[in-house]
């Protein structure tokens, strides 16, 4: 399987169709800032962080990148230009999550993040992408 950062491999990312069509080079969708942005999460929150779990037998597989024509997510959702994704932190609950985003914001904004989905949207995950903002803080949608 391929790694494409410390604590994360490739299907973690991608949906099994993309992956069974391209497999390594699926990392073609997928905006290397996102995976910086999921592995600072990783070692900032010292626990795991579970994207898709499709691979492993879950459930989850359109939390990273969506193909463009899949019904899941909006139109121009960022997870279908490969600069979203949802994610479950170990020990956290996602409000939690986004509370500790909050209190360190601007180390998080360094790191890539401009826009995390509220709680009211996400209750039980946290969407974080890194779409081009003209804020100086973190955009809540």
């Amino acid at each position: 399987m391929t790694k494409v950062r410390p604590h994360f491999r490739l299907k973690e990312f991608v949906p099994p169709n993309i992956y069974d069509e391209f497999g390594g080079k699926s990392i073609w969708f997928l905006d290397q800032r996102m995976l910086d942005l999921a592995e600072f999460y990783r070692t900032f929150f010292d626990a795991p962080v579970t994207v898709n779990t499709w691979h492993r037998g879950g459930n989850m597989s359109l939390r990273g990148y969506r193909p463009p024509m899949t019904n899941t997510g909006a139109t121009f959702s960022q997870h279908k230009f490969g600069r979203a994704f949802d994610c479950t932190i170990e020990g956290y609950s996602p409000d939690e999550v986004r509370e500790t985003i909050f209190e360190h914001e601007q180390v998080f904004m360094d790191k890539g993040l401009t826009t995390l989905e509220s709680g009211q949207k996400a209750p039980t995950w946290v969407h974080s992408d890194i779409r081009h903002t003209t804020q100086d803080t973190i955009k809540v949608v």
